[in-house]
């Protein structure tokens, strides 16, 4: 697969950046506070990888950073550093927000499966029905 490719990167402190990232490696940003490290990571290439996401299912809304051109990325998920009020029942997913985009990513590419006779379910034909149990909800596909 071919690196990622960011040519004349001029979003906050980069001043006309250009470099290739490897794919499918553990990449690490390193240097001075103020050097761009976030702005390059969070500003350019999480951000470009948003707009093309999400012009790519028909919708509009976040500018295209400060850059001449950039190439063969992929979706990104961003997963950021804050303090949080720690809730006993949050979990990583809950706690990142990265739980709803991926409830998202499996929403559209998964494929259901019924339990019973094996067959794919078709997400146009899908029904939902819940029934209370005993205290308990269940939910049927139908």
């Amino acid at each position: 697969m071919t690196n990622i490719i960011i040519s004349g990167a001029k979003e906050g402190n980069l001043k006309d950046i250009s470099l290739e990232i490897p794919r499918n490696k553990l990449v690490v940003f390193t240097g001075l506070s103020g050097s761009g490290k976030s702005t390059l990571a969070v500003d350019v290439i999480f951000q470009e990888c948003q707009r093309q996401y999400l012009e790519a299912i028909g919708l509009q809304g976040i500018n295209k950073p400060k850059i001449n051109f950039i190439r063969n990325l992929s979706p990104a998920v961003l997963i950021t550093q804050n303090e949080s009020n720690r809730n006993p029942r949050s979990t990583v997913g809950t706690l990142t927000d990265i739980y709803t985009d991926l409830r998202m990513v499996y929403e559209k590419l998964g494929v259901r499966v019924c339990p019973n006779c094996s067959k794919v379910i078709s997400d146009s034909e899908c029904k939902e029905e819940v029934e209370k149990l005993n205290g308990d909800f269940k939910v049927y596909m139908i």
